[in-house]
């Protein structure tokens, strides 16, 4: 008796569980292009500083300015696809996990009616 109850609390749980890995590998992911992000601007910033120091005159330097805010907007722009896709992606896996759990109640529920 205990063992059914014990496997009925597991099998009710396993989507609160799929959910929350799906949450954690997102969150994860994440995190990994924030840093990776971060770490390319850092970069970038410093290279452009080094640049710009060694210009002789003005002219130069709004080339070398134009050419870092022009990789500044690229950069920014191409991590932020990156985000919406793996957003967008995850938002879809958990509708699916939804639908999914709820059609199974729904039919569980049907079925226990019946009897």
């Amino acid at each position: 008796m205990f063992e059914q109850l014990n496997e009925q609390f597991k099998e009710s749980l396993k989507p609160v569980t799929e959910l929350a890995t799906l949450n954690m590998t997102t969150l994860q992911e994440l995190a990994e292009k924030q840093n990776a992000l971060f770490t390319t601007l850092l970069s970038s910033g410093a290279s452009f500083a080094e640049t710009a120091s060694q210009q002789k005159d003005v002219m130069s330097l709004a080339e070398a300015q134009k050419a870092y805010l022009e990789s500044l907007q690229e950069t920014i722009t191409e991590s932020a696809k990156e985000t919406y896709t793996l957003v967008s992606s995850a938002q879809q896996k958990a509708g699916a996990m939804i639908k999914g759990m709820s059609e199974e109640v729904t039919a569980k529920m049907t079925a226990a009616a019946k009897q």
